[in-house]
């Protein structure tokens, strides 16, 4: 779909701007190199306004000078303690607990998961994940965060969700600290049953499902069953359907 630039200039994102609101009229931005070329592909010049996201909840509004390479003439927005209440963020906190599968599946379901409003990503090492994937995308985690970012900018979110991983089942399960974990799970209830909730992890397996040692690890934690639907989807499919059903419910 098109946007209206007048109502929504580009977004920009500075993680340091945190440290330019004690004084955002007298300060100037440098961009950094990814910012530069975002603004380049956008053919914007200086005096355009544009949106300036620190990722984690900051927002303001500038001005590019320097020939589109830094920002000035910050004027900052209201912010909020509840993730919720920042603009594009969604009612509910979801984590994606995401199988290692084949990396372009699994940017493709980064990008597309924090459109739909995903708090962040812990890659798994599933037993069914090939060693192959698992190897590519522990190096591909940078790039996977840049992805996030992009996403983020191009929703018009206010929080970068993170990208950590891969884990074990084991080490994940070990660092859950309150969280309900939903498991997608074909044979089970469907999703759209479930209460509202917040402080949510849905855990999505590779291709041919997580094993039933997997399951009973889950089990062990006291984990909710859900199925997403009566068909089989793609990981990155899986994604999008659990998002849509359960970060905006209330």
């Amino acid at each position: 779909m098109g946007e209206n630039l007048l109502a929504r200039p580009p977004r920009v994102l500075v993680p340091e701007l945190a440290a330019h609101r004690a004084a955002p009229e007298e300060d100037e931005i440098l961009l950094r190199r990814e910012e530069k070329d975002h603004v380049r592909s956008r053919r914007l010049r200086d005096g355009d306004e544009v949106v300036v996201l620190d990722g984690k909840g900051l927002r303001a509004r500038g001005k590019l000078t320097r020939s589109g390479t830094a920002v000035a003439h910050l004027s900052f927005e209201e912010s909020s303690s509840s993730p919720s209440l920042l603009p594009g963020e969604p009612a509910n906190s979801v984590t994606v607990l995401l199988a290692c599968a084949e990396p372009a599946r699994v940017e493709w379901a980064i990008e597309k998961g924090t459109e739909c409003g995903a708090a962040g990503f812990v890659l798994l090492d599933a037993e069914r994940s090939q060693r192959s994937h698992v190897a590519a995308l522990s190096k591909r985690i940078p790039r996977l965060i840049r992805i996030a970012e992009e996403a983020t900018k191009q929703c018009d979110r206010t929080i970068v969700p993170f990208v950590e991983g891969p884990k074990s089942t084991e080490e994940f399960l070990g660092g859950l600290s309150g969280e309900t974990l939903i498991v997608a799970d074909p044979g089970e209830a469907h999703i759209a049953s479930f209460a509202p909730l917040l402080g949510v992890v849905v855990a999505i397996g590779p291709e041919g499902g997580f094993t039933p040692a997997e399951f009973s690890s889950f089990a062990e934690k006291s984990s909710v069953f859900l199925s997403l639907g009566p068909r089989i989807l793609r990981l990155e499919t899986a994604v999008v359907v659990a998002l849509a059903r359960l970060v905006d419910l209330a």
